[in-house]
């Protein structure tokens, strides 16, 4: 019988625990209006843009680099990379607009992604070339 009691006493504790959890519940916001398809289709789009433009300018840096490596050469490392991460940043700041792509929009976690696409191609390019 006391096992029984135990077992009883346990399950009102976790009924008593449960409801401080369905109170939070109620608190949260309500869920954004989910999107139309068509809508799910652009920001599909605009992603394959933010994702490819990129990657392309990343390319073009690294054979800008290998093709200038007589004067890039003169320059510490450090500041060849940063100045690619300014043209890249500057270039697709400008340039988004002619895609359809609002980047004033875009948070500091979208500039970081963009960024670190462009630099990781970039350095992956050059470092194909150079073998």
């Amino acid at each position: 019988m006391a096992k029984k009691a135990k077992k009883a006493g346990n399950k009102e504790e976790q009924v008593l625990a449960a409801a401080p959890v369905a109170n939070q519940a109620a608190k949260l916001p309500p869920k954004a209006k989910p999107k139309s398809a068509a809508e799910r289709r652009q920001d599909r789009i605009d992603g394959i843009k933010k994702t490819v433009y990129p990657a392309v300018l990343g390319v073009l840096a690294g054979f800008a680099c290998y093709y200038g490596a007589a004067t890039i050469n003169q320059f510490p490392w450090h500041f060849v990379m940063l100045s690619v991460i300014l043209v890249t940043y500057l270039i697709q700041r400008y340039t988004y607009p002619f895609l359809k792509i609002d980047a004033n929009a875009f948070q500091t976690k979208d500039w970081l992604y963009v960024e670190f696409i462009a630099v990781d191609l970039w350095l992956v390019t050059w470092t194909l070339l150079l073998n």
